[in-house]
């Protein structure tokens, strides 16, 4: 029954498109540095959402108080670290997991991978369905600045062709 009221309610969800803003960055290559740079899309942030604002968020959303939400948030938090520590995976469902890599130097030799040659630890993300999918949806705008003035040959609408470079 849990199943079955589970993939209704995901089926009812209806994924809009969202415009997804994004701006330039010129980027040298830095293992073929005679290439001339090249100017990259990359990802504009629009702000962020802390804790707090989350948990407010999820409660609009459901019949469980903020503070319910703001501690279950924290005590999430504080059990990730935990399960780090120990070398875990966290899987959170559909939602998706999250894991610990490591940056290393590299060894000719397999009897000198040692913890001395270990440089940090990061937290990566790998997203479940839904997420992959709801990333599949967005469209792109770019991002203008303010005095920034308009290309006369982009049509502002993101379609169309791309301009003939042999031309």
């Amino acid at each position: 029954p849990k199943e079955k009221f589970k993939n209704n309610q995901s089926k009812s969800k209806k994924v809009m498109a969202k415009v997804f803003p994004f701006t330039s960055v010129l980027r040298r290559n830095m293992l073929e540095k005679e290439k001339p740079d090249l100017y990259y899309a990359l990802a504009k942030r629009n702000g962020e959402v802390d804790i707090n604002e989350l948990a407010e968020r999820i409660q609009r959303s459901c019949t469980v108080n903020w503070a319910d939400v703001l501690c279950v948030l924290r005590a999430l938090q504080t059990e990730m670290i935990e399960s780090f520590r120990k070398g875990e995976v966290v899987r959170l469902g559909d939602l998706g997991s999250f894991f610990v890599t490591l940056r290393s130097s590299g060894t000719l030799i397999l009897k000198d991978v040692k913890e001395g040659i270990i440089k940090g630890a990061r937290v990566r993300f790998r997203p479940g369905k839904e997420i992959k999918d709801a990333m599949k949806t967005l469209t792109y705008s770019k991002f203008k600045q303010e005095g920034e003035k308009e290309d006369p040959e982009d049509p502002g609408d993101g379609g169309g062709e791309a301009p003939d470079p042999t031309i």
